[in-house]
């Protein structure tokens, strides 16, 4: 009934990582505790973040720090026009190459003395991003990470779960991916020659996510492709076409989804649904206010209207907030798996038009197109790299790797807040 048991001079008696590991394995035993238990996780995580300094000096350690560094990676930029896999590449507007990072999109932190980093525990470390992301996510949208102590999902989930973060499911996300983790997904399983547009994640949904997170376990090598370009969303706004904006403002946007059973295919609505329970899909479909009908091949269809832009729930500052493009049919004739396949535009398994069912022009889909790239950005993954985006400021999407690559391996978190 009282927090009053979390106080710092009970957790001094104890390591900070050995805590952190009690409350998630204690959540993890108990999935339907009361939110309570929960509260108490994030409180502990925050009660705990000063003794990672005394932490640090029982191990001989300087004080952990992340600084921000403003000497940019190298970056040899990826082709954009003309590439293949490329929805919308071959239109006549379409920006050359992506473009190199900023110095403040992303900002970049590392650790002040690296050769230590891999001896502080990873849960502290996540303490310490925390901290950076509380101070700084606002400000500029994204985060860049480099130099911290991972190399497997297992750390990577040891480092989210130290930032405290209130993770979110992926449950009726429209992509493929795979659940690693209690928060931790493959980022996207399609095939790695295909280029993913940008977008802003599960910004269809009711209660989007705030943050995303990525990590790089397995990076494609400087020449091999495979960035995840990320897009400065106050540029999207400011450079797309007033008329079409308050097209999309007035209108919204119509989502439709045709998703196979998984006796057909791999990309299935018991995946995407995360349960293969027909009225446990239904009572989630009908909770969000979605229509859905159960086709003879036991696919499923469902479809809603909802907002293109959305308000900042921080700032309040206004938004392109959608997945127009990504999830508009038009990506899948550029699709290595669907673009022989003479499907009709409304049968694929994702589209996208105005909330009235009214389609989006050639021309429209080619200027948001255009001017998203035009305002994306990128760097090359190196092993380790946390990559954390404002999923209202900062847009992203996904390179397609060179010819020859045959492994990526980012991992990906979400949040709540």
């Amino acid at each position: 009934k009282s927090k009053r048991w979390l106080n710092r001079s009970y957790f001094s008696r104890f390591p900070v990582a050995g805590l952190y590991r009690t409350t998630q394995t204690l959540l993890t035993m108990l999935p339907n505790a009361p939110v309570l238990l929960k509260s108490a996780s994030t409180a502990l995580t925050r009660a705990a973040r000063p003794l990672v300094l005394p932490r640090a000096r029982t191990l001989g350690l300087a004080a952990p720090e992340l600084l921000q560094t403003d000497s940019l990676p190298k970056y040899h930029p990826a082709k954009l026009a003309g590439r293949p896999f490329l929805p919308g590449s071959d239109s006549r507007g379409f920006p050359a190459t992506l473009n190199p990072i900023r110095v403040d999109f992303p900002a970049v932190f590392h650790p002040k003395a690296p050769r230590d980093a891999d001896r502080l525990p990873l849960e502290e470390w996540g303490a310490l991003v925390r901290e950076v992301v509380d101070r700084e996510l606002l400000k500029t949208g994204a985060l860049l990470f480099r130099g911290l102590p991972i190399k497997t999902r297992e750390d990577y989930a040891r480092l989210f779960n130290g930032t405290g973060l209130p993770p979110r499911d992926y449950v009726g996300h429209a992509g493929r991916r795979e659940q690693l983790d209690a928060n931790v997904y493959s980022s996207n399983d399609d095939p790695l020659e295909f280029t993913i547009d940008i977008h802003t994640e599960l910004s269809f949904m009711p209660a989007p996510p705030q943050k995303v997170i990525f990590c790089c376990i397995k990076s494609p090598g400087e020449h091999g492709g495979g960035e995840t370009p990320i897009s400065d969303m106050r540029g999207v706004m400011r450079d797309l076409d007033s008329s079409l904006v308050e097209r999309v403002r007035r209108r919204g946007i119509r989502y439709v989804r045709n998703i196979a059973d998984k006796s057909r295919n791999g990309w299935n609505w018991q995946s995407n649904m995360h349960s293969e329970d027909r009225e446990e899909v239904e009572r989630f479909l009908a909770g969000k206010g979605f229509s859905y009908r159960w086709n003879a091949d036991e696919s499923l269809s469902y479809w809603f209207s909802t907002d293109g832009l959305s308000e900042h729930p921080g700032s309040g500052e206004t938004f392109w907030f959608n997945q127009l493009t990504e999830h508009n049919a038009s990506c899948f004739k550029v699709h290595p798996e669907f673009m022989n396949q003479m499907t009709d535009i409304s049968e694929f398994p994702r589209h996208t038009s105005y909330g009235n069912g009214e389609e989006f022009s050639a021309e429209e889909l080619a200027h948001v197109r255009e001017v998203q790239w035009k305002n994306s950005y990128g760097f090359h993954w190196r092993q380790g790299d946390v990559l954390v985006l404002d999923n209202f400021m900062a847009g992203h999407g996904r390179m397609g790797c060179n010819p020859g690559v045959t492994e990526r391996k980012i991992i990906a978190s979400i949040t709540k807040n």
